[in-house]
Order: C-alpha cells, then structure tokens, then sequence
C-alpha cells in the first residue's frame, strides 16, 4: 500500500519526474531595505509589485509586522528565532578596537559566528536534520551556508553580506531552480532561503524599468530605488511562476518579510528609516502562504514580528520547537490575536560587547497595540542616524508616521509601557 501511494504521488511535468513528499516545501523570501508602504498591496500609489500583490492576497497577510532596523540582526533572528539581545548578534560588525584597522577578514568575523551558532536553534540545521534539503542564496553574514546547516548554498565564505550569493536574482534565479529540480528528483522536501541583494544598493535598475518611473515628479534617487523594487518583485513572479509550472505551488509554503525598511528620498537624519526605531526602518509586511492550508485574510490590527517565523517554519515543517524561542507560530491564529505586545531592539552599527548587547542598545521598542513607545538606551548612533533622545510615545493609528509625540501628555500609558519592556528585558537599563 505504502508503495502504491508512493508511486500515486510521483508526477511527470515537462519531460521531468517531480515527486510530492508528505512534508511541505518551504520558501523564504526576505527582501533586502524595502519601506514598509512600497508594494501595490500596502496602497503604494508608485510601487509596481503585482506578484507580490497577488502572493499576499493568496495567504495570511500581517501588515504591521516589525523586524529589526538593520540587515544582519534581522537575519540572526530568523536563523534563531530569538531577539538581538538573545542570541548576540546586535549590529553588522564588531567594533575596532583602537589602533587595529578597520577592515576585517574572515578572521575577524569568528567571533560573531560563534556567537551565532551557539543559540538553541539554527534553523536551517533543523530543517536539514528533519530531512529537508536546504539552499541558501543571497544574504548571509558572518557565517558560511554549511555553518549553519543549509545541504548546499551560495555563500561559501563567510563575511559581511553572502559573498557569491548575492547574484542570485540580480543575475537570474537558476541556481534555485537547478536546486529544487535536483530535490524533487530525491523526492526530498526543500527549503529555500531566497534574499537576494534587492532593492539594496547599488540601485542600478534595467533601463527599462527605470523608465517607467522617470518624468513623474520623483527625484532621481526615488525613481531608481522604485524601479528596483519593481524588480525584485518581477523574481519573486519567476519563482512563483516556477513553481506553478512544475506542480509545487499547492505543496509549497512561501513566507515574507523585509530584513528592514527605507526611504525612497534616502537615509539619513531626516530620513528615519534604515537604523533606526521608527516605522520606516522597522515595519515590515509580512505573509505566509499555503494554497489549501491557510485561508487568505489581510490582518491590518495584530501585531506579527521577526521572529515569529521559527516557530511558523519549524511548525510547518513538523519539527518540535526548542522551548526558549520567544515567538510565536505566524500561522496560530488563537495565539498570535491574543497578544497584544511585541518588542523590537536598537543598537549601533558595530556591536561594542558580545556579551554584553546593552553597551550597544540605542533604542528600546515597546509596539502595545497601536501605542509604540521608543525608550532610549546608553549608546547611541551614528551622527546621521535619527535616534529619541527622551522618551517618545506615538499612536500609530491616527499618526502612522509618528509625528506627534504624547510621552508627555500620556504619562501612565508611559509607565505601563516601560513595564512591560522592563519585564521582558529587566537588565536592559535606560540612558540616564
């Protein structure tokens, strides 16, 4: 019997054999420094994303999800499922002592992969141990694919972005179409991290698409940042299209997020966007979709965070969770409606102390429903970077892009606040 559903399950699309496992696929899509408000499904009035228009309508759509304000915190909280404080790894470098020089090799980045691969859960490591063949392409910092356990990947050397994985999308996605071509043929279940290095700089778009945004009142620098974005979206249409055409789409999970925002006038002080607490550099879309398992919804009020998506993965994967992961499964609706309080972390670039991320903390985010209170810590930023130097409470129902700060008028919204991120974090002290 077991054979004869095996063979039940073998499907021949294309001259090629392509097997259905039990287990689902899984795809991790993570763009690279993306506002929060440009995608056609977030009501952008100039970004062109309609793939991922319509991945988001097809699955559960969290349009308040929160990541961290930098790329390789961000992507250590998806690989660990803990927050920056949690599993160490709190900004893109380590800090140079003085008299050594700035540049850093390979070396030099030990002491953050240790770091890194000490937490309880490396998530692609447990994917591969529940029998999952795993690809990384794209970003990767400070460790090697293999180090973290992906079966094959692009990033062979560790550093500070993914070395030869950041052509991937850029320079076409056939690697990630060979990879899923050779897991079907082992009838494995696959998991792919795709993080291509888009809309990141360097913003140089096909002329094409740069066109469609020039002479329509944007500056030089939005107009390219948009068509990049449009690009991005397009790769996401050919793996998508992919999976259509070889009979995955139905038993493959895709997941979203950007590792952090931006501003299409650029960074900076008045930008308050990458670096940075505020909605621009923090808030993110996110989405989960699984044709026949998750029923579409766009969900405009729950809060959703960065890492929830180790516990969703692993759930989806059928893997038991370590017990000391913070998150919550994106796909439990119960749980995740039920809580009201999610925290996101600040810090400077380079990472001061790896055992101590308080020397590095910036910010403190406090998201209770639509109160956000931004709570300063000891270090603070670069002198470019916009940063609270007091206190600041916004309410981002009526004032999204937190214009009007209510610490002052709102006091015991204040302290109930600080509570809640005092009992969350109780050796984290504020600035004084």
């Amino acid at each position: 019997m077991k054979l004869l559903l095996k063979l039940l399950l073998v499907l021949t699309v294309s001259g090629s054999t392509f097997a259905q496992t039990e287990k689902p696929n899984i795809i991790l899509i993570i763009s690279d420094d993306q506002g929060f408000p440009d995608y056609g499904f977030m009501g952008s009035p100039v970004a062109q994303t309609p793939s991922l228009d319509r991945m988001a309508s097809q699955g559960i759509l969290y349009t308040r999800g929160y990541t961290m304000p930098v790329c390789s915190p961000s992507l250590a909280c998806l690989l660990t499922g803990k927050l920056p404080h949690q599993n160490g790894i709190t900004g893109n470098d380590l800090a140079v002592p003085a008299g050594e020089k700035k540049a850093r090799g390979k070396d030099g980045r030990q002491p953050l992969a240790d770091r890194l691969l000490s937490n309880s859960l490396i998530l692609p490591k447990a994917l591969t141990e529940a029998g999952y063949l795993t690809f990384q392409t794209g970003k990767l910092w400070n460790v090697t694919a293999t180090q973290v356990g992906f079966t094959d990947g692009m990033s062979k050397t560790a550093g500070r972005h993914g070395d030869a994985g950041l052509t991937i999308g850029r320079k076409g996605l056939q690697p990630i179409f060979d990879f899923i071509e050779m897991a079907q043929k082992e009838q494995k279940p696959f998991f792919v991290w795709y993080a291509p290095l888009l809309p990141h700089t360097p913003h140089n778009p096909p002329a094409e698409l740069l066109a469609r945004y020039q002479g329509k009142g944007l500056s030089p620098e939005a107009a390219k940042y948009f068509a990049m974005v449009e690009w991005f979206d397009q790769t996401c249409g050919e793996l998508d299209d992919f999976l259509a055409k070889h009979n995955l789409a139905d038993n493959t999970v895709i997941l979203y997020l950007a590792d952090n925002g931006w501003n299409p006038e650029g960074q900076g002080l008045q930008a308050r966007a990458k670096l940075t607490p505020y909605e621009l550099g923090i808030r993110t879309p996110i989405f989960v979709r699984w044709p026949g398992k998750v029923k579409p919804e766009r969900d405009e009020q729950t809060l959703a965070s960065v890492i929830d998506f180790a516990p969703a993965i692993l759930k989806i994967a059928g893997v038991k969770a370590p017990t000391d992961l913070p998150g919550l499964d994106l796909l439990d609706r119960e749980a995740i409606t039920a809580r009201k309080s999610i925290f996101i972390e600040n810090y400077t670039h380079d990472i001061a102390d790896l055992a101590a991320p308080e020397k590095s903390l910036v910010t403190q985010v406090v998201l209770d429903g639509w109160l956000k209170l931004l709570i300063p810590g000891s270090a603070r930023p670069r002198n470019n970077t916009a940063a609270p130097t007091e206190l600041e409470l916004f309410d981002l129902q009526s004032d999204p892009l937190e214009k009007t700060n209510l610490a002052a008028s709102r006091s015991d919204d204040v302290k109930r606040l600080q509570a809640l991120q005092e009992s969350a974090w109780p050796s984290a002290k504020p600035r004084q």
